[in-house]
């Protein structure tokens, strides 16, 4: 614990370190998990990055947290209950709890979400995977 708190103390993860969980086909992408209670550096929200290479997507899916998620590279198409609408970099999207959504990469490059989930996903599935990635990278090098 004492390693951990040293680099919260940082202030700074470099989230390119951190391994993903690669979500097998249909909805092919990878989940890293950056901050969760699960992995210990936050108590109230999950901070996810979505990775979705060229022609795949999240596909339909809710949560029980509303999921707020920054367009940090690509572009895509958003889905969020009745609503569709072309995404690029720097957009945010909401989609609140309960809300069925989607995020289709539509681009030639890869489409990075930042998603931030309010509050704190449970682990389950794909998310539980990813947690467990970030788990060992964390306990093996912080």
């Amino acid at each position: 614990m004492t390693n951990r708190l040293a680099m919260i103390k940082k202030f700074i993860i470099d989230s390119m370190l951190i391994p993903g969980f690669k979500v097998p086909a249909p909805n092919e992408r990878i989940l890293k998990v950056v901050l969760s209670p699960d992995i210990g550096f936050s108590e109230d929200v999950t901070l996810l990055l979505s990775i979705i290479s060229p022609g795949n997507s999240t596909g339909k899916h809710t949560h029980d947290s509303t999921e707020i998620m920054y367009v940090a590279s690509g572009r895509g198409l958003s889905i969020i209950g009745d609503k569709e609408q072309e995404i690029r970099v720097d957009n945010v999207l909401v989609a609140p709890k309960g809300i069925l959504h989607e995020v289709k990469n539509i681009g030639d490059e890869t489409l990075k979400l930042v998603c931030l989930y309010v509050p704190a996903l449970k682990p389950s599935g794909s998310y539980k995977e990813a947690i467990d990635k970030a788990k060992q990278y964390y306990e093996s090098h912080v």
